[in-house]
């Protein structure tokens, strides 16, 4: 995905993914030497640092750890501009830097957004798009299936 531009809500889930668990083990792809390979694969600007803070930040509100106003920081010089157009009047937002872009990314799905519910082994997000906004899991064929299994073998063993 090499400097392609990404629709911010696709850019987000990506960003929040950034640290995802592999064989039982955190990763951090916003640390170390990569970080600054994986900001540009992504077309991020701006220093490691500053793109975990914003990662970390919405991660917290979706847990359900922080409330939401903890993310009004990341907003401080957004505005929103009224443009006379033949359609009539359209709002443009002015002073979004990349942080701001991911916050107001998350108010574009924060009723879809979620942690997979396979909070032992997955630390991944996902944007539900279902009909009844029902999903669970990251993945049925991994996380999902893996707990449907552990369920199974402890209800047989009860």
């Amino acid at each position: 995905m090499s400097n392609v531009v990404m629709p911010d809500e696709a850019l987000l889930l990506e960003l929040l993914n950034s640290a995802p668990m592999v064989d039982g083990v955190p990763i951090d792809e916003l640390r170390g030497s990569g970080a600054g390979d994986w900001l540009r694969e992504h077309g991020i600007p701006g220093p490691p640092a500053a793109a975990r803070e914003v990662r970390d930040a919405v991660a917290a509100v979706v847990r359900g750890q922080v409330p939401a106003r903890s993310l009004q920081k990341f907003l401080v010089d957004v505005r929103q501009v009224p443009a006379i157009s033949v359609d009539g009047v359209a709002w443009r937002v002015e002073g979004a830097r990349f942080p701001a872009r991911a916050v107001l990314a998350w108010a574009e799905v924060q009723a879809r957004l979620r942690p997979c519910e396979n909070h032992e082994e997955c630390t991944l997000f996902l944007i539900d798009r279902s009909k009844a906004n029902a999903r669970r899991w990251c993945s049925m064929s991994t996380c999902g299936n893996r707990l449907k299994a552990r369920r199974h073998q402890g209800r047989l063993h009860d």
